[in-house]
């Protein structure tokens, strides 16, 4: 194989590209890329190579192989299988191989289900599966293009080479395949169809909840709002709770001192009314004094006027004893010559 590899790289073996045409054909004669037992020239194209349906083939969930070079592969709408690839790959260690779908397989409503890349230094035939995605069935014969493979040279050998399956070196399906293909579920298609509406309906049904929740979580929302707006009123009202606990605190100390201060008064109020009763108690005794005084004073009043009137009298008689004497008396002390 390295002499293969030289003769068809040569000096030139750290350039890397895909292999067009005339490559692909010189390295099929030098007995690589594809055996030349299974190379066909009508399925190399510009740069790539049209792999075609092989000798064998399976249904799932039968698990029984088909010959294809005697019969057809009938694929019913929904349903599995495997193919065999009728081509034999060599890659040397500077090749890997890329796959890619035939639009021809796409339009029948086939899926190719298989890897995107071989590794470089694999040895033996393509093991595909397929999907019939369409309404009607499909059949596949043997040597039917099934994809497309592209060479592409690398720069260098990578360090870890393809290993081969034993089976898909000689053709055959590897036995772990043919049991999962055994026990593969194949749905009829209108049970497939019916699934289908039943996915649809669950679609429906969950747009119409989304849109349901939707309507209940503005009314959550705008309920949440209220409870946040009721919960800053609440914090604001506890703020204003305590200020108001730390007034009445106050005006209770306030109410003590003002009671203590009435208590005090009150002792004070009623000396004072024992004070006053004493006073009202020695005035009510001046104002008999006075009384008294006053009546003895009206009572002298009266003495003395009655003695005024007693001297007067006294007066003018003794003026009038006087009046009549005196003419006598002044005779007798300057007599008339």
């Amino acid at each position: 194989m390295p002499e293969r590899q030289n003769e068809l790289f040569g000096s030139g073996g750290n350039v890397s590209g895909v292999l067009i045409d005339s490559e692909i054909q010189q390295a099929v004669d030098l007995g690589l890329l594809i055996s030349r037992d299974t190379f066909h020239a009508s399925s190399l194209e510009a740069s790539s190579y049209d792999i075609r349906v092989g000798r064998k083939g399976i249904v799932g969930g039968e698990g029984v192989e088909i010959d294809l070079q005697r019969e057809t592969l009938e694929l019913g709408p929904g349903s599995y299988g495997g193919i065999i690839s009728y081509e034999k790959l060599h890659l040397p260690d500077y090749v890997c191989a890329r796959i890619g779908s035939k639009r021809a397989l796409s339009y029948d409503g086939v899926i190719l289900l298989t890897g995107a890349t071989v590794d470089p230094g694999y040895e033996g035939h393509l093991l595909f599966g397929i999907y019939n995605a369409s309404q009607r069935k499909v059949i596949v014969r043997h040597g039917r293009k099934l994809c497309n493979v592209v060479f592409e040279r690398l720069a260098k050998p990578p360090e870890k080479i393809a290993a081969a399956d034993p089976s898909l070196r000689h053709g055959n399906f590897p036995d772990a395949f043919l049991d999962r293909m055994a026990n593969m579920e194949v749905l009829p298609w209108m049970q497939i169809s019916e699934r289908v509406k039943q996915i649809e309906q669950i679609t429906k049904d969950i747009l119409d909840l989304r849109a349901r929740y939707d309507d209940v979580l503005q009314p959550i929302r705008d309920l949440t709002a209220n409870v946040n707006t009721l919960t800053q009123d609440v914090s604001s009202l506890t703020a204003q709770t305590k200020s108001i606990a730390k007034d009445v605190d106050s005006l209770n100390t306030l109410v003590t001192e003002n009671s203590r201060q009435i208590a005090q008064l009150a002792t004070t109020v009623a000396t004072i009314s024992g004070a006053v009763q004493s006073v009202t108690e020695r005035t009510r005794g001046l104002e008999d004094i006075d009384r008294t005084r006053t009546q003895a004073f009206n009572t002298l009043q009266t003495s003395f006027g009655r003695f005024q009137l007693v001297a007067l009298a006294f007066w003018t008689l003794v003026i009038l004893v006087l009046g009549a004497a005196l003419p006598s008396i002044i005779e007798r002390v300057w007599p008339r010559n």
